[in-house]
């Protein structure tokens, strides 16, 4: 992997020391450059030009297909959203509830993946049922097998954690869910684009992402794969001109694949930048991303170690983590850190993540956050250690 040209590609690099690719990463060049380009056709030639248009809905189904070999889907499987959260939301108002159904929502789980499922408990009667974690923040499919009963229709868990950074055995959960003839969504938010992820190998119904944190590409874009099968059973929520037609008797006709769950315009610029990022992710290797991510996760945690008062949670065993380091310093508050870091030309995050329920397993409110990918190098890490260093020494 060429640093030195990722580096260069990173604008952001020549300003910050940027570690907060958990919310969101900065978008490398190239993929900024698509969605430029894309604007400036416009804006010259009109959006509705139809041999641009045309050209552009077959850059759609082009970058369909690119995002399902990505993960090793089919086209058909793939529906783009405007973020994770809207994805999730397709799979909750999909499902066929009944009164007293129940859902397994580990208490790993940020507000996205909770709120919609509360929401329906409310509504529709359904239970949530929430399965606990290890204090590390790390979830065992055995354990969670214990709240299956012959009422359990889904399990909903993230495969990498934006509060611990911890790295959930994806593969053994779905198939223990699979063996019970329980449905899986996994939410990939913070794994597509860090983790080298086949879908197959998971084995998930079920999967949700947005696209600007791990694959780089602008806000505003995401994208859902629905097990082919499961496609029929579940219903779409919402439905316009782009995802439906009328037949001549007067009768609603849906796509027979994931497109059915796309209603209204796509927002072209983002599914735009999606594609070049797919294909900046795929011409480093998505193995190799992981591999690096592993390798300077691994070296910010031996600098921060070295730190007088730090207090890392999440996973101790490095294996089981990846890029996230959520800590504190001991007499430090991780906000004004934050601040005083950004000064310094070094970004940061702190807060509750969403997450309340697991900072409560720690019994602390706050906690700073480093999110580190593969664009950051070893002396931006030198750096954030060194400055820590001495901000703790001018307390």
């Amino acid at each position: 992997m060429k640093i030195d040209k990722i580096v260069s590609d990173s604008p952001v690099s020549a300003k910050y020391a940027y570690f907060d690719t958990g919310a969101a990463a900065p978008p490398p060049t190239p993929v900024i450059d698509r969605v430029k380009a894309y604007l400036d056709e416009t804006a010259e030639l009109g959006t509705y030009l139809p041999s641009l248009r045309k050209r552009v809905y077959e850059d759609l189904e082009t970058t369909r297909a690119k995002t399902a070999a990505f993960i090793g889907a089919k086209p058909e499987e793939i529906a783009f959203t405007k973020n994770g959260t809207e994805a999730i939301c397709l799979v909750a108002q999909g499902i066929d509830w009944a009164e007293g159904d129940e859902i397994i929502v580990p208490e790993t789980e940020m507000l996205s993946n909770l709120s919609v499922w509360l929401q329906l408990e409310q509504q529709r009667g359904i239970r949530v049922v929430r399965a606990k974690a290890s204090l590390e923040g790390l979830l065992d499919a055995a354990a969670i097998a214990e709240h299956v009963t012959d009422r359990t229709r889904l399990i909903s868990f993230v495969a990498l954690s934006n509060v611990t950074g911890a790295v959930q055995p994806v593969a053994e959960i779905c198939a223990m869910a699979q063996q019970r003839g329980v449905m899986t969504h996994v939410d990939a938010a913070q794994a597509i684009g860090v983790l080298d992820v086949d879908i197959h190998d998971w084995g998930c119904d079920f999967l949700s992402t947005c696209g600007r944190k791990g694959l780089r590409a602008i806000e505003g874009s995401g994208f859902l794969y629905i097990a082919e099968p499961r496609i029929a059973e579940l219903s779409s929520c919402m439905i316009g001109w782009w995802n439906s037609s009328v037949d001549g008797e007067g009768a609603l006709v849906l796509p027979q694949t994931a497109k059915r769950f796309e209603a209204g315009c796509p927002n072209v610029p983002a599914i735009y930048s999606l594609d070049a990022a797919l294909d900046y992710a795929s011409d480093l290797g998505q193995g190799a991303i992981e591999a690096r991510c592993r390798e300077i996760t691994d070296y910010a945690l031996q600098g921060l170690a070295r730190i007088p008062g730090f207090e890392l949670y999440g996973p101790a065993d490095a294996a089981h983590r990846i890029g996230i380091i959520p800590f504190n310093i001991k007499g430090l508050d991780p906000r004004s850190l934050v601040l005083e870091l950004e000064m310094r030309g070094i970004i940061i995050e702190a807060g509750h993540f969403m997450a309340s329920s697991i900072l409560e397993g720690y019994n602390i409110d706050c906690m700073a956050r480093a999110s580190i990918h593969y664009f950051n190098t070893e002396a931006e890490i030198d750096r954030l250690v060194s400055n820590i260093l001495d901000i703790k020494e001018s307390k």
